[in-house]
């Protein structure tokens, strides 16, 4: 079921690239988006995709959690149909929370957009979902992998236990578990690393932004921006890693190139003995 979940994310960071990185970081002012609908609508895209990467990672903890604790019922047939159930879910709210402004405090409008996103109701929006769907969740997956690392230590325990008796286990669950456990791990350990930062960095600045701020906090948000708009570009990478069939096709491709480099190259310094 991971791999359902790490699809989405990957199709997540498609649509963050081409929807919101391209037209604002790219064509915003060459295509004079700031001067259409696009200037109030693009940084709630933005946002919704974050949320969208948190709440994806939420339900990677949760799979995880379920396989560890629960790997008789992880198994069972409707559990897929649970999880495609999940991933919807994810898509709806992160989009459904996003929305919410053009319909209330933001209802798009030609000429007032700066005015629009620098409004202190925008600023305590942003606050709130970032809390309820970014902090929250991060706090919840920090519990859940607690969790999952102490009882996979107590499995661990228990079958050196009975290895130390001289009696037949299968070990390969177990390790199979504990790679698929550091894994996740990885994802969320890169996530936090590219977008706590920034998070971070709005958060200190919340109670004053809408007054503006200083040369030195728009540097340093600068530098923490880029780095969080990195991660979109990571996690494709992460996926096709991560999953086992896209990465040991990636390894063939990558030796098959290797042989025939290798052997055009001697081709070219022997070529009487070809």
């Amino acid at each position: 079921m991971s791999n359902w979940i790490l699809c989405s994310m990957f199709c997540t960071g498609l649509i963050y690239g081409l929807t919101y990185l391209l037209p604002r970081w790219v064509l915003f002012v060459p295509l004079k988006l700031h001067l259409s609908y696009a200037c109030q609508i693009l940084p709630l895209v933005g946002s919704a995709l974050v949320v969208n990467f948190n709440l994806h990672l939420v339900l990677v903890s949760i799979d995880r959690y379920c396989c560890v604790l629960y790997p008789f019922q992880y198994n069972m047939a409707r559990a897929p149909i649970i999880t495609r159930c999940a991933i919807v879910f994810v898509w709806l709210i992160s989009f459904f929370m996003a929305s919410i402004p053009l319909f209330t405090f933001l209802v798009p409008k030609i000429g007032i957009c700066g005015i629009q996103l620098n409004s202190r109701s925008f600023h305590i929006y942003t606050l709130v979902t970032f809390i309820l769907l970014f902090y929250l969740p991060l706090f919840i997956l920090c519990i859940v992998y607690t969790r999952i690392l102490w009882i996979v230590n107590i499995h661990t325990q228990r079958r050196d236990q009975i290895l130390a008796r001289h009696e037949s286990v299968p070990t390969s669950i177990v390790r199979r578990n504990l790679r698929a456990i550091t894994y996740m791990m990885i994802l969320i350990g890169l996530f936090m690393v590219f977008w706590l930062p920034t998070m971070i960095h709005y958060l200190v600045l919340f109670p004053t932004i809408h007054l503006g701020i200083d040369d030195r906090a728009i540097v340093i948000g600068k530098i923490v921006r880029y780095i969080s708009l990195a991660y979109p570009a990571i996690n494709p990478l992460l996926y096709a890693y991560f999953t086992p069939c896209i990465r040991s096709e990636i390894y063939r491709i990558f030796a098959r190139t290797l042989c025939t480099n290798a052997y055009k190259n001697n081709r070219s310094v022997w070529p009487e003995y070809s």
